[in-house]
């Protein structure tokens, strides 16, 4: 019995020191590849493939998907839809920041009374698979 309980004693201190060692772990931030989220519940995912990288984003009010192009510490996000929304942000490590005003076309991807403009994103995950994982207000793939 007191074998047992030792074998579970360190178990548990073996498990809760793999936790902290990942949770100490930095987030890649050389590619946009990974999940963002932002304060209101809003997520960005990026995959880089190829040479291109596409996106997805849902964020209180508003949703769409499409292509990111990086140029320094600037970021594009060119909306696939019925109408022209390219949004310019700001990146700074792991961190995305919409500049506000959006531009007009982009309110067709929000409901009435939401925007886009001046949303940020922190980098929670950076990896294709954490992209993957994230999901839309539905429960489907955001970035799939």
């Amino acid at each position: 019995m007191r074998e047992s309980a030792i074998l579970l004693l360190f178990l548990a201190a073996c498990g809760s020191e793999a936790t902290n060692d990942d949770a100490a772990r930095p987030i890649q931030t050389a590619t946009l590849t990974g999940l963002y989220r932002s304060a209101g519940e809003g997520r960005l995912c990026m995959i880089a493939r190829g040479g291109e990288t596409r996106f997805g984003l849902v964020a209180p009010g508003c949703s769409g998907a499409g292509a990111a192009v990086r140029r320094g510490d600037r970021l594009e996000l060119a909306m696939a839809g019925e109408a022209a929304c390219a949004l310019d942000a700001r990146i700074d490590g792991g961190e995305i920041a919409f500049a506000s005003p959006p531009p007009a076309g982009c309110a067709y991807y929000c409901a009435p009374g939401a925007t886009l403009g001046g949303l940020a994103f922190e980098k929670v995950g950076g990896t294709e698979a954490d992209a993957l994982g994230a999901r839309d207000l539905v429960g489907d793939p955001l970035c799939g």
